[in-house]
């Protein structure tokens, strides 16, 4: 018994000590341009991607923004299609998996994108999963969104949500 209490104040002392250490070394003191979920500030934001039947609402950086990378934060792709964007992010485990509930989105499901001033609605069209190459399949069809991240089903593989613009 004095095992079993010893070993349990020792786990929720680590435990106490985990959520008392910072995750990140920086501050990020929350105003009206910061949301409780931003570890940066907003106003560097290039735009943001809402998929409301997941209830995804993230911020992203500009294509040569130094955090403009799936390591810190979901990533804009440069693609060679006018008025069609490809973006990716993790999934799975840990503070940089924002496309976690990618793989509940539905056909039919809509999907905004918002740069500037403009936000645009899509529509989402296909969902398929590839073999995880580092590539993906992009259509020379203008008005398109590509959505990707590993595949939490099949190992080995991405999910790609593909979306038309409504208008």
């Amino acid at each position: 018994m004095k095992k079993i209490i010893g070993g349990s104040i020792i786990i929720i002392a680590i435990i106490a000590v985990l959520l008392i250490i910072p995750k990140n070394n920086k501050r990020v003191d929350i105003n009206s341009t910061t949301s409780i979920n931003d570890r940066y500030n907003t106003q560097e934001y290039y735009g943001y991607l809402k998929i409301p039947s997941i209830d995804l609402d993230l911020g992203f950086y500009n294509y040569n923004h130094p955090l403009n990378d799936v390591a810190y934060n979901i990533e804009l792709i440069e693609i060679p299609v006018a008025d069609s964007y490809l973006i990716a992010a993790h999934s799975g485990v840990g503070q940089i998996a924002y496309f976690n509930e990618l793989h509940n989105v539905s056909v039919g499901d809509d999907i905004y994108l918002s740069i500037a001033d403009s936000t645009m609605h899509y529509r989402v069209s296909n969902i398929y999963r590839t073999i995880k190459d580092g590539d993906i399949a992009i259509s020379n069809k203008s008005g398109m969104i590509y959505l990707t991240t590993c595949d939490q089903i099949i190992d080995g593989y991405q999910l790609v949500i593909e979306g038309m613009l409504v208008y």
